[in-house]
């Protein structure tokens, strides 16, 4: 049956809507060429390319899904990142993470993306939907105490078993509760089988992970990276998976509040197979009604009619006549059912199977084009598919409003501003537009791969739309210091930490001796230089003053001088007990008489070295001694103290003495009634 030659309402609308993006297509193929030549421009290889490395670090984000692997391989850190390649791999039906077939389709898909050369950074995503991520504040503790209080804070709150999943948080300041400044952290559970089963497969695969996290943290380096438009109020971003759907709550790029919704994709494709069986049944029954039916003696009522398959090669009979070939023929009306219908005929009329409702879904998002007019959703526009996905998308928004205020109302928080959509549907104009309207927020698609990438087709050569990729693109732009990592938890980050330390402290440590040595190395060269200079002087001098160095006539004249210092010793050494008492009595004030004088010399310089005396420290003689002075003083007695006084201190104070000490003061009688003060005095000779 030839189709009408004059457009349709729904064809005009498609036109519509094809208008824009064919536009847009026009527009961004100039720029997406000149990208992809600046790009190659920027990997050409140059000559000193091998000797320096490069300034940005080539990562790889893999998203996984139940369906699909999708993988992202970029180079850079910020918004000005390069993208390398993506790849979307269709995961077949029983192939799970931990078996064989998932590791071999891993090992074939990071192959081909990465291609030869080092390994990339990889990060990969566990699944949320049985993880766990709160809000938890602390009360304010010395930064030491921190993760202990999170821990049994977040213990008790979230309830979760050590042995069974993987705890971490990511601190995230002072905040204010109730008036009282508490700290607060965003602390998150995974399965720890499931984290262990990625980690293998990656090891297994030759992509050994550099970090695993979840989906939700995945989104939050988009907005840390600056790659979505931050405004300064809350913004929420709905995800919409292929089971379960993810609605995030972030506030200055970081999250605050996640929460898993049952409504997903697959039940919108349930809907619209449901609509699509409904809608056969009733076009079958509308078509039976319509159908003209034999009346009295209408026997040629068929004439002219085409048979239908249920009435091809069976005689047809008329009742009223008695001689005809059916004269005498009793109807049972509970006679047996009809045969079911030959092969051919359940072609010509198929059932709505899940594979051609997801096929219709899918319009919603690239059009109504790519269906032949067979199918049971051919000449469906998108806004009649996105009549069929409104009741669970109805759902959908009043969960979102339900989260949005139980965030705002019970938890305290700022009201949300704005909404993104991420996802396959976040592509499709009419469910964006609708989840906005719905939900009374600014509404836009999360997309920040518009305008980066060629056109990227899955196994049923479908084109991935960008929003479809944020999860494998924002898994790519991890990295430690940003994003919470389910391998390296606070417990293996302070360990590395505190190694850290002790690594920069035994550095600190090694450069200061390194330093030192320099320092007394360099001043030991200055003085040898100095010495040197100083003994080139001399030498010239010496060469000015005709005189040459003559080592045996230096020798000699030592040698002399030695005996002559040794000769003078020993005649200082006879005569000491003479200038000894010679000084005491020069000193000795008037009235002080002095009557002996006992002198004990100390041992030879010779014993004295072989005792072992001659150690390092203050030097005396060689042969010191002991002199002890007594004498009496006469005249007034008055006066016997203060001029015993002024003797002690001209002794002190001589050059010959040292240490002196009085060992007796007593007074005695003299002849004639007068009366005298005896004194004995020890003091030791100086040093020379």
């Amino acid at each position: 049956m030839a189709k009408d030659t004059e457009s349709t309402p729904n064809q005009r609308l498609l036109e519509l809507i094809r208008k824009p993006a064919a536009a847009a297509a026009a527009v961004t193929a100039p720029a997406r060429a000149a990208l992809t030549a600046k790009a190659a421009a920027r990997v050409t290889p140059g000559f000193f390319s091998g000797l320096f490395p490069q300034g940005k670090g080539v990562s790889v984000g893999v998203d996984i899904s139940q369906s699909t692997l999708a993988c992202v391989k970029i180079r850079g850190r910020d918004a000005g990142f390069e993208l390398l390649g993506s790849a979307i791999t269709a995961i077949p039906d029983g192939v799970a993470p931990g078996s064989p077939q998932f590791v071999s389709l891993l090992r074939r898909t990071l192959s081909d993306l990465c291609g030869q050369g080092p390994v990339p950074q990889v990060w990969a995503a566990a699944q949320s939907s049985r993880a766990n991520v709160q809000f938890v504040t602390i009360p304010k503790v010395a930064s030491r105490q921190v993760d202990n209080a999170v821990y049994w804070t977040a213990k008790k709150e979230m309830a979760f078993d050590d042995a069974s999943v993987v705890f971490d948080f990511e601190r995230r300041g002072e905040v204010a509760e109730n008036g009282v400044t508490r700290l607060g952290v965003l602390a998150f559970t995974a399965p720890r089988d499931a984290v262990e089963v990625v980690r293998g497969d990656f090891a297994k695969a030759g992509f050994p992970l550099t970090g695993l996290t979840l989906e939700s943290f995945a989104h939050q380096n988009l907005f840390r990276r600056k790659l979505a438009s931050e405004p300064t109020a809350a913004r929420a971003n709905l995800h919409v998976g292929q089971n379960w759907s993810r609605l995030e709550i972030l506030s200055g790029g970081n999250l605050m509040f996640v929460r898993v919704i049952k409504t997903s994709m697959s039940g919108m494709v349930q809907a619209v197979q449901d609509v699509l069986e409904a809608h056969r049944a009733s076009s079958a029954q509308v078509a039976r009604e319509a159908a003209p039916r034999p009346d009295d003696g209408a026997g040629s009522a068929f004439e002219g009619l085409p048979l239908s398959p249920e009435m091809a090669g069976v005689p047809v009979f008329d009742l009223d006549a008695q001689d005809g070939p059916g004269g005498g023929l009793v109807l049972e009306l509970d006679s047996e059912p009809a045969p079911p219908p030959p092969a051919e005929e359940a072609v010509s009329r198929p059932e709505v199977s899940l594979e051609q409702a997801r096929e219709v879904f899918d319009n919603v998002v690239y059009g109504c084009d790519r269906l032949d007019e067979c199918h049971p959703g051919a000449g469906l526009g998108p806004a009649e598919v996105m009549a069929m996905l409104e009741p669970v998308a109805a759902r959908l928004v009043r969960q979102v409003e339900m989260t949005l205020k139980h965030y705002r109302e019970s938890l305290g928080y700022d009201a949300v501003t704005r909404l993104t959509v991420s996802g396959f549907l976040g592509a499709s104009p009419l469910f964006v537009s609708y989840i906005g309207e719905q939900a009374g927020l600014p509404c836009a698609p999360l997309d920040p791969l518009a305008g980066r990438m060629a056109a990227a087709r899955d196994a049923d050569g479908k084109t991935w739309p960008g929003p479809a990729w944020t999860q494998a693109l924002g898994l790519a732009f991890s990295a430690e210091s940003i994003t919470p990592n389910a391998l390296c938890t606070y417990v293996a980050k302070t360990a590395a930490q505190a190694s850290r330390l002790l690594e920069q402290w035994s550095l600190v440590a090694l450069a200061a001796v390194l330093a030192a040595m320099a320092y007394f190395s360099f001043d030991a060269s200055l003085k040898l230089r100095s010495i040197s200079a100083e003994r080139e002087a001399l030498s010239r001098e010496m060469g000015a003053l005709g005189a040459a160095a003559d080592l045996g006539n230096l020798s000699r004249m030592t040698a002399e001088l030695r005996t002559r210092r040794e000769t003078l010793r020993k005649y200082a050494a006879r005569n000491r007990t003479v200038g000894v008492f010679e000084q005491a009595l020069a000193l000795a004030p008037e009235g002080v008489a002095l009557g002996s004088l006992t002198y004990e010399e100390g041992p030879p310089a010779v014993a004295a070295k072989a005792a072992g005396k001659d150690a390092p420290g203050p030097r005396k003689a060689e042969n010191a001694g002991r002199v002890v002075l007594e004498g009496m003083i006469g005249g007034d007695a008055r006066l016997f103290d203060s001029m015993l006084a002024s003797y002690v201190v001209a002794l002190e104070g001589a050059a010959l003495f040292e240490d002196v000490s009085v060992k007796k003061n007593e007074p005695e009688a003299l002849e004639g009634g007068a009366s005298g003060l005896h004194f004995i005095i020890g003091l030791t000779l100086a040093g020379e």
